[in-house]
C-alpha cells in the first residue's frame, strides 16, 4: 500500500509539473483587446447601409458625422466627443473605394475602416472592412447595391475627380461644430442592432470582393501605438482578464458605462490635428 501511495504521489506531481501556468498575455495582446472596445463606436453594418442612402462620397461624409443619424460614435483620443471621420476615394474603373480616417494625435492619422465597390452588370457589390488594428482581422461587412436604388452608384462610377475631404483641424463643417459626447456602449449598441435589423447588409469572416483597390491611408495605425504606450493600469487589467482563457471571476477594471476605459463624463483632452484630411 505505501508504495502504491508513493508512486501515486509521483504521477501526480508529474501531471501538475506537465500543466504550467500559461503566461500574461503582451502588452501587444493588451493593446489588441483595449482597441477591440474602441472599435465598438463605429457599427460597420450601419455604416454600410448609409453608404446606400447616400448620393455622393461628400453626402457620405455629411450624413456618417451627423449627430441626427447617430452612426458615429468613435472616440479613439479618448476625450469623450465623437471623433470626426473623413472619407478619402481612390480606386478607378468598375473598382471604387472610401477609405474613412480619423486623427488620434496631432499628424497621427488612423484608418478606421474601408467600403470597396466592385461594379458588376446591374449591380454593385460592396464590402465594408474593419481594418485590423480596431475590428481583427477578417472582419467583412458585405451587400450589394442595384445601380438604380442607389444615388451613390451612379456618382461613383461617373468620369469626374476623386474626392478628398476637404476637413481637418480647426476646419469643421457647420453641422459637425466642435462635436458632441458620445453615446455609452450599451446604449449606441442598442440602437444600432435596431437600426439594422433586417437590413441586406450580413457579414463574414471572407472577402466577398477578393481584389479590391488599393486604400492609400492602409499603413496608417496610430491607435495601434497609442494603446501600446498610453494604456492606463485599468486598460491594461482589463485586456489582461480579457484575453485570459482561465474561467475564474475576474475583478479587473472594465469600461465605464460611458463607453471607454475610465472614461468619465467630463472631457480630460483638448480637441487636436494638423492632418490636412484629418479628424479630432
Amino acid at each position: 500500500m505505501f508504495a502504491l501511495f508513493v508512486a501515486f504521489s509521483m504521477v501526480s506531481q508529474c501531471g501538475r509539473k506537465s500543466s504550467p501556468t500559461p503566461p500574461p498575455p503582451t502588452v501587444e495582446k493588451q493593446a489588441e483587446v483595449i482597441l477591440k472596445e474602441y472599435a465598438k463606436g463605429l457599427d460597420l453594418d450601419a455604416v454600410t447601409a448609409l453608404a446606400k442612402k447616400s448620393k455622393d462620397a461628400a453626402d457620405f461624409e455629411r450624413l456618417l458625422n451627423s449627430q441626427a443619424e447617430a452612426v458615429n460614435n468613435i472616440d479613439l483620443n479618448d476625450d469623450s466627443k465623437v471623433d470626426y471621420i473623413n472619407v478619402t476615394e481612390y480606386g478607378s474603373g468598375d473598382r471604387r473605394g472610401f477609405s474613412l480616417t480619423t486623427e488620434v494625435s496631432p499628424g497621427k492619422t488612423q484608418e478606421i475602416a474601408t467600403i470597396d465597390f466592385q461594379k458588376e452588370a446591374d449591380k454593385t457589390l460592396v464590402q465594408t472592412t474593419g481594418n485590423p488594428s480596431l475590428y481583427g482581422a477578417n472582419n467583412y461587412h458585405h451587400s450589394s447595391f442595384s445601380m438604380t436604388d442607389a444615388l451613390l452608384m451612379g456618382w461613383l462610377f461617373s468620369n469626374r475627380s476623386s474626392y478628398a475631404s476637404p476637413y481637418g483641424h480647426g476646419n469643421y463643417p457647420q453641422s459637425y461644430g466642435s462635436g458632441w459626447n458620445r453615446q455609452p456602449n450599451d446604449s449606441y449598441t442598442g440602437s444600432m442592432s435596431s437600426r439594422t435589423a433586417g437590413s441586406s447588409v450580413s457579414k463574414s469572416s471572407s472577402p466577398m470582393i477578393s481584389q479590391p483597390a488599393l486604400s492609400p491611408n492602409a499603413e496608417k495605425t496610430a491607435a495601434k501605438a497609442k494603446a501600446l504606450t498610453t494604456a492606463t493600469q485599468s486598460q491594461r487589467s482589463f485586456a489582461s482578464s480579457s484575453s485570459s482563457s482561465t474561467s475564474r471571476p475576474s475583478t479587473a477594471s472594465k469600461p465605464s458605462s460611458s463607453g471607454g476605459f475610465g472614461r468619465t463624463s467630463s472631457s480630460g483632452s483638448s480637441r487636436s490635428g494638423g492632418f490636412s484630411g484629418g479628424g479630432k
